[in-house]
C-alpha cells in the first residue's frame, strides 16, 4: 500500500466517523425534540386538570429513559415536585408479592404451600387456603380491615380468620386486604424477621429506593398533604404491610428492576405477571393485574386508592416498553373517578404514541 493509498483510507475513515456521529447526534436530537413535545403536550391538559383540581406527579418512561418526571400544582402552599412523597394505598400489595416470592427463592415457602403449614390455628373452612391463593385474592375472603391499628401479630392473624368467606376457596375473585396482611404474617414468619425490615434490607435498600418507605418512619413526615386528613393508622406506625409511601422514580426503577431479575431470579420475578383468575378488567395476577388497552395492546397495572384522598398508580406497556406512573393526593376528579385514573386516560394515548 502506497502513500496515496493511506491517506486515502485514513480520509474514508474520517468521513465515516463524522457521518456516524451525524447519525447519532440527529437521532439523539430527535429523542430530545420528541421528549420536548411529549412535555409540551402533558403540560397543557394537566393544567386544565390542577385548575379543576389535581395536582400530582407524573412519570413517564420508554425503557430505562424517563421522558418526563414533573410535579403539578400546590397543596398546603406546598408545590408539588417530581420527588414529592406520596401514599400509594394498595399499590403497596406489589411489594407483599414480592416479599414472598424473595422468601421463595430463598426455599422459605412454596406459592402452593397452604396457610396452614405458617398460621396457627387455621378455622376449618380455611385450611385449603393457600399462598397463592393470598396474592391472587382467590382465597373466599372478603374486602375487610379487621387487622388495622392492631399491634401484635397473633390478635390480627386471629382477627381475619375469623371473619366468614365470601365464597368457596379458589372460586372467583374477590379483593381483600386480608389476603395481603395475611401473607405479611407469613414472610415474618418464615424469615423470622419484621416484615418492614424484610422488606427495606431484601428489596429496597439493594435497589438504592430511598424515598420509599411505611407509616410511622421518619421518611413518613415528608410526604405531601392531602385533601382529607391523615387517618390514625398512617400517623402511627402498627403491624403489618400497610401504610408504604413512594414517589414516581423510585415506582419505576423498582419495576425495572423486577423485569430485569434485580429483585429476584427472572424466571421467579415472572411469576408475577402470569395470569391466575379473571377480572372485571381482564386478569389478576400476583400483586398485579393485567388488561388491555382501547387498541387491544397488553398493559400491566397496580394502583391503589383511599377515600381521604391518596390514589396511585403504576401502568406498564410492554409492547411499547413503556412505563406510566401517577401519583397524587387530589381524590376525585370532577367525573367521579380518581384522578389518577382520570389523568390517565387523557396521557396513555399521547404516551404510547411518541416515537421510540
Amino acid at each position: 500500500m502506497n502513500a496515496d493509498d493511506v491517506i486515502s483510507l485514513r480520509r474514508i475513515s474520517a468521513l465515516f466517523w463524522l457521518f456516524a456521529y451525524g447519525c447519532l447526534a440527529g437521532s439523539r436530537a430527535l429523542r430530545d425534540s420528541a421528549s420536548v413535545d411529549l412535555t409540551a403536550q402533558i403540560d397543557s391538559i394537566v393544567r386544565s386538570d390542577v385548575a379543576h383540581g389535581f395536582f400530582g406527579s407524573i412519570l413517564i418512561a420508554r425503557g430505562d429513559r424517563i421522558l418526563l418526571n414533573r410535579g403539578y400544582g400546590v397543596m398546603a402552599g406546598v408545590n408539588v415536585r417530581a420527588d414529592s412523597r406520596f401514599w400509594i394505598a394498595s399499590g403497596g400489595k406489589q411489594f407483599t408479592s414480592a416479599a414472598i416470592l424473595k422468601c421463595v427463592q430463598k426455599g422459605r415457602l412454596k406459592l402452593d404451600d397452604p396457610i396452614t403449614r405458617f398460621l396457627p390455628d387455621v378455622p376449618p373452612d380455611k385450611r385449603t387456603i393457600t399462598v397463592r391463593q393470598l396474592l391472587s385474592h382467590l382465597s373466599g375472603l372478603g374486602q375487610s380491615y379487621a387487622s388495622e391499628e392492631q399491634t401484635d401479630r397473633g390478635v390480627a392473624i386471629r382477627r381475619m380468620l375469623a371473619d366468614t368467606l365470601v365464597d368457596s376457596t379458589g372460586k372467583r375473585f374477590h379483593y381483600s386486604n386480608s389476603n395481603y396482611q395475611l401473607a405479611v404474617a407469613i414472610v415474618e414468619i418464615v424469615s423470622g424477621m419484621e416484615y418492614k425490615s424484610f422488606v427495606q434490607r431484601e428489596l429496597l435498600s439493594p435497589l438504592g429506593l430511598r424515598n420509599t418507605g411505611f407509616s410511622g418512619s421518619v421518611g413518613a413526615r415528608q410526604v405531601l398533604p392531602a385533601v382529607g386528613p391523615t387517618p390514625v393508622r398512617l400517623r402511627s406506625s402498627y403491624w403489618g404491610g400497610q401504610g408504604y409511601y413512594s414517589t414516581t422514580a423510585d415506582l419505576f426503577h423498582w419495576y425495572r428492576a423486577l423485569r430485569e431479575g434485580k429483585v429476584v431470579a427472572p424466571t421467579i420475578a415472572e411469576v408475577l405477571f402470569e395470569p391466575v383468575t379473571s377480572i372485571q378488567e381482564g386478569q389478576a395476577a400476583l400483586g398485579w393485574f393485567i388488561g388491555k388497552t382501547e387498541k387491544g395492546e397488553t398493559r400491566i397495572f397496580t394502583r391503589g386508592n383511599e377515600d381521604w384522598g391518596p390514589n396511585a398508580l403504576l401502568y406498564a406497556y410492554p409492547a411499547h416498553d413503556a412505563v406510566i406512573v401517577i401519583l397524587t393526593h387530589a381524590g376525585n376528579a370532577p367525573d367521579g373517578t380518581s384522578w389518577s385514573r382520570h389523568v390517565l386516560g387523557q396521557l396513555e394515548g399521547i404516551a404510547l404514541a411518541e416515537p421510540r
